[in-house]
């Protein structure tokens, strides 16, 4: 049976903070029609996938009941979700990855390491264009495909020589659902494993510094947002540059290949507003 007596101090705390950050969660989930049992049920399956992946014991198979004990999952659940398929992490989506590279490839760049404007086709005596950069991403997708949705959403304008300008400020806002959805998963579970690393191990191996104040009025909250805004799309820019370049340093193959992501965030609300 699970412990069920009062939990130490430290645990108590460790309880409220995840209940404060549910919040926000149910909020999203409620948002998008998800109750309670459809929650229940990916609980039981991430318990089971995280259980099986990260707490096995050294040289010993890790078993239903083992997994049941851990977690509280009943063994017939641990059975059955042990047997569905695990769903793989998903590349980033395709847009984000085209941006990536026009922002961060120096063939893509101008002396001022500004986005070029590129010719819509190839043309004689260059190899840059919309469709190569797209290409050089993914073949089996139509570069006039993703033109036409960017058109449509202010991401790029087409000038009269048909050559395809990068509008940089609109590209992130404009995402499709889709890809938000995919960056908000990603992202998020980004965020949280390096929390989770920070309370495991000492010293902490991730950064995770923010600013915050209240008592400041609206306009001095958007004068600030934009401050922040303007220095982390800098910084954004230059990490993208320097990867890409690192990227086409190594080659086709990299031994012990590891990913990073760095993010940022700005958020605000009525300091009296009830939680979210």
């Amino acid at each position: 049976m699970l412990e069920t007596s009062t939990p130490p101090k430290t645990e108590r705390r460790f309880i409220s903070t995840i209940e404060h950050m549910l919040r926000p969660l149910v909020r999203l989930l409620l948002d998008h029609g998800v109750g309670y049992p459809s929650l229940i049920e990916m609980l039981k399956a991430t318990y089971v996938s995280v259980a099986e992946r990260h707490f096995r014991l050294a040289e010993k198979a890790q078993t239903d009941s083992r997994i049941s004990l851990l977690t509280g999952v009943h063994r017939k659940d641990v059975k059955r979700l042990r047997g569905d398929g695990r769903h793989s992490e998903a590349d980033a989506p395709l847009a984000a990855q085209v941006l990536g590279r026009w922002t961060g490839d120096a063939r893509f760049l101008d002396e001022n390491k500004a986005p070029r404007v590129l010719p819509r086709l190839s043309r004689a005596g260059s190899e840059l264009s919309f469709d190569a950069l797209v290409q050089s991403i993914n073949k089996d997708i139509r570069p006039r495909a993703l033109l036409d949705e960017w058109l449509s959403v202010g991401v790029v304008t087409l000038d009269a020589d048909d050559c395809v300008q990068l509008q940089l400020d609109s590209a992130v806002p404009s995402a499709s659902r889709s890809d938000k959805l995919e960056f908000l998963g990603r992202n998020l579970h980004d965020h949280l494993a390096a929390v989770g690393a920070n309370l495991r191990e000492t010293p902490a191996p991730f950064m995770e510094r923010c600013v915050f104040y209240d008592g400041l009025t609206p306009g001095q909250v958007a004068q600030l947002q934009a401050m922040a805004t303007q220095r982390a799309m800098d910084t954004l820019l230059e990490l993208n540059r320097t990867a890409q370049q690192m990227l086409a340093s190594n080659g086709d193959s990299v031994e012990d290949s590891r990913r990073f992501n760095f993010g940022v965030y700005f958020f605000h609300e009525a300091a009296d507003e009830s939680e979210r």
